[in-house]
């Protein structure tokens, strides 16, 4: 039985077919030569809330002939909410202010049409500025009308340093200080010495590993325990980022000494090898090149085996102990399997291969990413610790680095990355100065920007990571975690074995460490996790423990009310307000003598709240 469908006029579906039916008929004209570029018209603009405008694409052939095809291209909005469009390139605008970015595709040529969409009739009042930072982010919000929201208070502050910095909450007794504390450079004394403590090599250590796939069954426990003290090294004595970078790409020798080698031992093929490196350390996702056009870039086959054979040297030998070394030789040209034709290897953008002999490859690749020129490795960071700090990056994904995939404010990227390559790739002083800013330390949304979702006109609220959260519940209840094998007193984000059971971590997130994307860590709450917090055994057993802060703390000579802030400060580091008091010491007065009881009760109930399980 035949299905006939229709095929309607304007449709994907129709403008194929017309493209196959004229290149099929082999037609002759002006267009039948290759296209090689496209414009789009206006490529810019500025379109008022619930306006309209028609977009124009022209393409233009190896003829330098140009010819209408905005009928035949494809249209793609990288923000409909903000801004869409339709098949026939009508672009329609939203009431949200923002901004957003259309790509437009033809005959395997691409590109982008960006849109501004201001808040109508909105006075702008410009804040201080603390450092360039937040100059970039009011010139953005200045243009689309959206007011910033006030600074956070000093306590939500506080939690969200700690938090995002050293992954570890502060201690009742830091949180008092700080908050008492009346000088007025306290924020930029504060994170000055979080960046010195020592849990901030291990955090950063193990997000680290994340990335790098330090993963137990793919490398062996050796090899996972030499990279993970490697890389904790590395944050300890704040080595340069591209020197770090380049000791990556050049790991040699055992895959189980206190190096990087371990990283090519969880790889496999240098097509494997070669999109991983650019997708972590460039930002540039290539692997869709590797049978066909990228879709949304200029990146061909081509480019994709010329980039790969950069790593054809790359070998594994075994040792005589059994364990495997990583070994780099000169490697050779890839094939390109559609045409069957060698590639020389170059970097990405590069018309040409390097004429210089090098006995490994990879030394090539190495000076072409840390060159001071290359337009992705910098920016690539700096957007990666940005999108850390923030929530979200100024490129989104944050590593999706591509021409029809803008940044929401470039001017920022592009002075992020001219400052880090100044201070000499220090993640630390990067990290001071987006600390440090007004932007960073402002609080929660307001009516007049909590639709702006791009702009970072306020916080974002993000759930803890996994390890970060199990940390945060054993440090206020006293008891550690016991984790199988480890000593007693370990914490959770200074466990190198992402394989050791362990269902809290499991349930909220840890990822497996299958791939070099951070979008492998789910930081999606579920009714699961609720649950979890709610009714598991292993957390009521911490909150009930004979050893624990609670029999502390209904053991002390503290009065109701001085317990009552001390709990406040243990797990929202801030003091309860009026009405959260009288709530709880109606709790003290209800138990009566049990004065355990109503400690135990007042420390479940605020570990299962938003403010606790969130970064505010």
């Amino acid at each position: 039985m035949v299905v006939e469908k229709k095929i309607t006029e304007g449709t994907l579906p129709y403008k194929r077919l017309l493209r196959w039916v004229t290149e099929g008929m082999n037609f002759k004209s002006e267009k039948s030569s290759p296209v090689v570029a496209l414009e789009v018209q206006p490529s810019q603009f500025i379109l008022q809330p619930k306006g309209n405008q028609q977009l124009r694409v022209t393409a233009i052939n190896t003829n330098g002939d140009r010819f209408c095809v905005t009928s035949e291209a494809e249209f793609e909005s990288n923000a409909p909410n903000i801004a869409g469009v339709d098949r026939r390139g009508g672009v329609q605008a939203g009431e949200i202010p923002g901004e957003a970015a259309v790509l437009v595709r033809f005959m395997g040529e691409v590109n982008v049409c960006r849109i501004t969409i201001p808040r109508k009739d909105h006075p702008f009042s410009r804040p201080k500025e603390n450092n360039f930072v937040d100059t970039h982010v009011w010139n953005k919000l200045a243009r689309l009308g959206i007011p910033p929201s006030e600074l956070a208070n000093d306590s939500t502050f506080m939690r969200r340093v700690y938090l995002d910095t050293i992954g570890t909450l502060p201690t009742a007794e830091e949180a008092r200080k700080f908050l008492l504390d009346t000088s007025t450079d306290k924020r930029a004394k504060l994170i000055d010495r979080l960046l010195e403590r020592p849990e901030y090599s291990d955090y950063w250590a193990m997000q680290w590993s994340d990335l790098l796939r330090v993963d137990r069954d793919a490398i062996t426990a050796q090899g996972a325990i030499g990279m993970t003290r490697w890389l904790k090294r590395q944050f300890a004595e704040n080595r340069p980022y591209n020197e770090m970078v380049r000791e990556i790409i050049l790991a040699q020798g055992s895959t189980t000494a206190e190096s990087p080698a371990a990283f090519y031992k969880a790889l496999g093929t240098p097509e494997v090898i070669s999109r991983s490196i650019s997708q972590l350390f460039l930002g540039v996702r290539i692997e869709c090149a590797q049978c066909h056009h990228h879709p949304s870039e200029k990146w061909g086959q081509d480019d994709y085996f010329a980039l790969a054979g950069f790593f054809t040297g790359v070998s594994k030998k075994v040792l005589p102990t059994g364990s495997e070394s990583i070994v780099g030789k000169i490697g050779n040209d890839l094939k390109n399997p559609r045409t069957n034709t060698l590639v020389a290897t170059r970097a990405l953008g590069e018309k040409e291969g390097s004429s210089l002999v090098v006995t490994d490859r990879r030394e090539l690749l190495a000076n072409w990413m840390m060159n001071e020129n290359n337009p992705f490795f910098a920016k690539s960071i700096s957007n990666r610790i940005w999108s850390h700090y923030f929530g979200k990056g100024l490129v989104e994904p944050i590593d999706d680095f591509r021409t029809t995939n803008p940044a929401s404010n470039e001017p920022l990227l592009e002075e992020l990355a001219a400052y880090l390559k100044k201070n000499k790739y220090d993640l630390k002083a990067l990290t001071k100065v987006i600390l440090n800013s007004r932007t960073y330390q402002l609080g929660a949304g307001v009516p007049s920007n909590t639709s702006d979702e791009q702009n970072f006109s306020h916080s974002i609220n993000r759930a803890m990571p996994a390890e970060v959260l199990l940390d945060a519940i054993s440090l206020i209840t006293g008891i550690p975690e016991k984790f199988n094998g480890w000593p007693e007193g370990i914490r959770a984000i200074q466990v190198w074995d992402n394989r050791m059971p362990s269902y809290f971590l499991k349930l909220f997130g840890r990822p497996v460490r299958a791939s070099v994307c951070e979008c492998e860590r789910s930081n999606e709450p579920s009714i699961a996790q609720a649950l979890h917090l709610m009714n598991a055994p292993e957390i009521v057993a911490k909150i009930h423990s004979r050893k624990g802060a609670v029999r502390k703390l209904a053991e002390s000579k503290l009065t109701s009310t001085e317990i009552i802030s001390e709990l406040y400060l243990m797990t929202l580091c801030r003091f309860p307000t009026p009405k959260e008091s009288e709530v709880l010491e109606e709790l003290f007065k209800e138990t009566g003598q049990d004065r355990r009881s109503a400690v135990e009760d007042a420390l479940w109930a605020l570990l299962n709240t938003k403010e606790f399980v969130y970064i505010h």
